[in-house]
């Protein structure tokens, strides 16, 4: 199967334009080609880019798939009905006002749904500090956060996400920490327990990071791994002092 390029000269590095024109053909060996540029030489036609779409695409990849089997991998959102989105690669976290401290709910004992967040964490034996990192960076703790492309609740499930994980309400806390849990579980196992390949994964899924051998060179998703981890770690030190400072202390 042909798998079509999209060329976007320097507009996947930066928040694409508003309203971007884009320009279409297809090279001599049967490529379809997208560019920001108008061709020289060929045939081509013009696409146009919404604007509204093209803000909320800069940090993600799109797969569509044509009707001839023929694909488009691409970091804007079509319009053609032509096209059928197969799948979505860098998902955004939900955008929320954290009115929480993280010194406040952070640690272990502490915090909002800490006994579910505990519990769903020694059933898949994961530290439930790196979970409260990925709540954290997801949410901050809101049960009722929504991404830009959908995804739900505390940790931000996706709908077939979810429904892989049986979970049939994203906004109800345990299910939704379950269903995290059990993906972040299996995404450190898919991928060896490699912490970061496994936050990659869990952001923007685990074929994009088998396609790029590695964190996928997405905004969105190196922002991510960044962000949990730095979390993870500073919260683990900190829990760390605090264990010797008690031990010291008896």
């Amino acid at each position: 199967m042909t798998l079509i390029r999209f060329l976007l000269l320097g507009l996947i590095a930066w928040a694409p334009i508003a309203g971007a024109q884009l320009y279409t053909y297809v090279d001599a060996h049967g490529t379809r080609v997208y560019t920001d540029r108008p061709p020289s030489g060929v045939s081509y036609r013009q696409v146009s880019v919404p604007g509204s779409a093209a803000a909320r695409s800069s940090s993600q990849l799109f797969v569509y798939q044509g009707a001839d089997g023929k694909r488009l991998v691409t970091n804007q959102r079509q319009q053609d009905h032509a096209l059928t989105l197969i799948a979505t690669y860098g998902r955004p976290t939900a955008s929320v006002r954290c009115r929480l401290r993280a010194e406040d709910v952070m640690p272990v004992g502490s915090g909002p749904y800490d006994d579910i967040i505990v519990q769903e964490a020694a059933a898949r034996e994961l530290d439930p500090l790196l979970v409260k990192s990925v709540i954290w960076v997801e949410s901050c703790f809101d049960p009722k956060a929504v991404s830009p492309v959908g995804a739900h609740g505390l940790m931000q499930l996706m709908p077939a996400t979810a429904g892989e994980l049986g979970v049939t309400d994203r906004f109800d806390p345990a299910q939704n920490i379950r269903g995290g849990v059990t993906y972040l579980s299996q995404m450190l196992d898919r991928f060896d327990q490699q912490l970061d390949l496994a936050l990659a994964a869990y952001n923007a899924g685990p074929g994009a990071v088998e396609r790029y051998n590695g964190i996928p060179p997405f905004r969105e998703t190196r922002n991510y791994v960044e962000r949990v981890n730095t979390h993870y770690r500073l919260h683990v030190a900190q829990s760390e002092a605090e264990s010797t400072a008690q031990a010291t202390t008896d």
